[in-house]
């Protein structure tokens, strides 16, 4: 029997990966999309199915003890200031909306629901034929091998041109040149708006996955973002607003981007946070008259749990840092009518999260976060502290990681999930903070 070549059998074998990439990708949008969406069937089995680990699926509810605690009297004013907050400057109060509708009528309504669903159908397929495609990851590896070989320096990159792999093997989302004055002046605005009411105002600059010399971008790829970002501390510098740029801060304690990013997730680690929120407390010192303990930011005080967030794709560690000393609060989250009460384990973190098998295949680095997209949320340390004093932190998920640290040592420390100029006012009214710090990645 005549055997066969290897360019012979090798489309079948392409055509056989394809198929089988198809039919999963298909099992996993029925999964999301029927399973858990139109039936409710939400368990290890349908998340596993639906490859959900991006944001928080497995939500758990109270437990029934914890459910039948009083809630504290901040609740309710909480959830009250944040029913009253300003919209953001990009959405329409709800009679906005219903105007429009009357002005469009029925057919354009309708036109408009279609595409929505459409789009997110668009969104779920790229997402399920790409990273999550099965073996993504490992055909991606013998294809970079292979470059390797042949000594070939090449960046791959999706139609848009900006989503590529960097020469670490991690994708990318790049930014390009852009002019940064509407977001200085976004900015400005807030600053004036803080200081204004009385409190004082920092902005942080975060770092990205790309290293300012762009040493990881390949050949034929470009990433503007932190040239983007100077431009805009420029400007921020000299309308005299304080800053802190956590790229050099971060570069020099020996901190690399290559180890201070997830594989498997778009975030900095849990390590980075910690590191930063020491950074940020020793500007407070030298700058604000904050009084934080050098302590609270030493690793040697703090139990380093380690849990793996492994996929069939990627293994890697998530850190917790867990204090090794007595601990005592009460996180209040407005968004979610929800409050925690205890340890610094147990009130700002989710330990259930971290301590059961679905960390490790269905949930994020950084589903055991408290926060989330909390668009109130408040930290009381009710042990002694050496910053009799609240703080209001505006920024994104980055800061999940950070912000529970600051909060070690100071009596309040408050988050809002992003922020406009006028909702900057409106909370710095309400909430009378001594310090706002908005930390961001423009």
């Amino acid at each position: 029997m005549k055997q066969k070549k290897l360019y012979q059998i090798l489309p079948f074998v392409i055509i056989g990966i394809c198929v089988a990439g198809t039919c999963m990708v298909g099992t996993r949008i029925f999964a999301k999309k029927v399973l858990i969406g139109k039936l409710g069937i939400e368990n290890y089995v349908t998340c596993m199915l639906a490859d959900y680990n991006w944001g928080d699926r497995m939500e758990r509810r109270v437990p029934e003890e914890t459910a039948k605690q009083t809630a504290p009297e901040r609740l309710g004013e909480l959830e009250q200031i944040l029913a009253e907050a300003p919209a953001s400057a990009d959405a329409k109060a709800p009679e906005e909306v219903s105007e429009d509708l009357k002005q469009t009528g029925l057919l354009s309504e309708i036109a408009e629901k279609w595409d929505r669903k459409v789009t997110t159908a668009e969104d779920d397929i790229t997402k399920y034929c790409n990273d999550k495609f099965m073996l993504y990851r490992q055909l991606r590896e013998i294809s970079s091998g292979f470059d390797r070989v042949m000594g070939w320096n090449l960046a791959y990159a999706r139609k848009t041109g900006t989503t590529y792999t960097l020469n670490t093997g991690y994708d990318y989302q790049a930014v390009e040149t852009m002019d940064m004055a509407e977001y200085a002046g976004r900015v400005i605005a807030e600053r004036d708006a803080a200081e204004a009411a009385g409190a004082e105002f920092l902005y942080v600059q975060y770092p990205y996955r790309v290293d300012e010399e762009n040493s990881q971008v390949p050949w034929g790829a470009s990433a503007c973002e932190n040239e983007n970002a100077d431009q805009m501390l420029g400007m921020l510098s000299d309308a005299s607003v304080d800053t802190v740029d956590l790229r050099k801060a971060l570069t020099d304690r020996g901190w690399e981007y290559d180890s201070g990013f997830y594989e498997t997730d778009g975030h900095w680690t849990t390590r980075s946070g910690f590191y930063s929120a020491g950074i940020l407390a020793d500007y407070l010192n030298e700058n604000y008259g904050f009084s934080y303990h050098n302590s609270y930011f030493d690793e040697s005080s703090y139990d380093v749990r380690r849990y793996s967030a492994n996929s069939y794709m990627v293994k890697e560690e998530v850190e917790l840092f867990l204090p090794d000393f007595e601990t005592e609060f009460c996180v209040i989250d407005a968004y979610r009518d929800a409050f925690y009460e205890g340890s610094f384990a147990e009130s700002c973190f989710d330990m259930t999260k971290a301590d059961t098998k679905e960390y490790s295949s269905v949930l994020t680095a950084y589903s055991a976060s408290r926060i989330r997209n909390s668009y109130l949320f408040e930290y009381q340390n009710r042990g002694q502290v050496g910053n009799e004093k609240r703080i209001l932190v505006c920024s994104d998920s980055f800061s999940w990681h950070l912000i529970p640290y600051l909060a070690l040592d100071t009596r309040y420390v408050d988050y809002v999930y992003k922020i406009t100029p006028e909702q900057m006012a409106y909370y710095v009214e309400k909430l009378q903070p001594d310090m706002v710090i908005v930390l961001d990645r423009p």
